[in-house]
């Protein structure tokens, strides 16, 4: 079947041929109003050949903090005390049938978990490793209903949709051992899928924040007295810092981070808030590696060849180490390698 308009753009768009000057909509959005025109257009715009250097960073990063999570809010730290013999657990509704190992067992899936998450940063047998991190981070999730929080579900669908991606493609073990997969594109829709995952994050959270308790300002009244927001108690009295900043700001950044977040224009404005304010939480509750790994999920926002740019202004004798930015892009081979 002969490409139609769409077909050939994306062709010509892989062999970097400049055809025309880009549109508004292509600078604004990223592709054109053809590449909508037709489900031929759209999956050809999904399967756009893509730089895999920014998938592949935040593969490597969300990968050591699951194995940092591992040891702390899933527990592997103190394991003999969460699964004492006959202690009390509430279990998730259709999954009762679900029970705990005998605990020697119970280390043995920590150990697989864990494994999987490092498998995972070092992109070393990256499939395999997805596979070892999400079996077992399900099974232990639906063990015990009373440690669920709304953070904890999102590294399991994180993990499980990094199993669908080729995010071994750059700066893994895995593009070591084979020329086929190392710097090889990635389709679009892998950044698509992720970015689309953290815009709900964001705009649900918003939406949840839309109750009378919050836009009033009665939910988190004492946040405001955190030593955080001080430097807003020079300008505002306590009850205006707790309504506007607290619950009011939270409103707005949850509501429009997703959007600031994919323009160019608003990008560094989104960072700077999304940031401050992740931060901010990593001090204010006891949420583990939830707030960390948002702000990494900020980078894939950015366009994806920003690791070439950032690690080619660092030293020479580093490279050995650092990602290869000068390596040429190579067509994938396969997604399921």
């Amino acid at each position: 079947m002969e490409p139609g308009a769409c077909g050939r753009h994306s062709d010509q768009k892989a062999a970097a041929v400049p055809v025309s000057k880009d549109t508004r909509m292509k600078r604004l959005f990223g592709f054109e109003r053809e590449d909508l025109s037709s489900w031929h257009c759209l999956v050809c715009l999904l399967n756009r050949p893509t730089d895999p250097a920014s998938l592949s960073i935040f593969r490597f990063l969300f990968g050591m903090l699951m194995a940092v999570d591992i040891t702390q809010e899933r527990g592997l730290s103190h394991l003999d005390y969460k699964y004492l013999d006959g202690a009390p657990v509430c279990r998730f509704p259709l999954f009762n049938f679900l029970k705990p190992l005998p605990l020697d067992w119970m280390y043995l899936v920590y150990v697989i978990m864990f494994l999987g998450s490092l498998g995972i940063m070092l992109g070393f047998l990256y499939r395999l490793s997805c596979l070892m991190f999400i079996s077992t981070y399900w099974y232990v999730f639906f063990l015990d209903k009373t440690t669920w929080n709304n953070h904890s579900y999102l590294y399991g669908l994180i993990g499980f949709q990094l199993s669908l991606m080729d995010a071994n493609r750059y700066w893994s073990v895995d593009g070591l051992l084979s020329s086929r997969k190392r710097n090889a594109h990635v389709p679009l829709w892998n950044y698509t899928l992720l970015r689309a995952q953290i815009f709900i994050v964001y705009f649900i959270a918003g939406v949840k924040k839309l109750d009378a308790d919050w836009v009033e300002g009665y939910s988190m009244q004492y946040l405001a007295h955190h030593w955080l927001f001080d430097p807003f108690k020079f300008i505002l009295p306590v009850e205006m810092v707790s309504l506007l900043v607290v619950h009011g700001g939270g409103l707005m950044l949850d509501l429009s981070a997703g959007y600031l977040l994919f323009f160019d224009a608003t990008r560094p404005v989104a960072f700077f808030f999304v940031s401050y304010f992740h931060c901010m939480n990593s001090q204010l509750f006891s949420i583990g590696m939830f707030a960390y790994t948002m702000l990494v999920t900020s980078l894939l926002f950015c366009y994806p060849d920003w690791p070439r740019r950032f690690f080619g202004h660092f030293p020479a004798f580093l490279k050995q180490v650092l990602p290869n930015v000068s390596a040429p892009l190579q067509p994938n081979h396969g997604s399921l390698e």
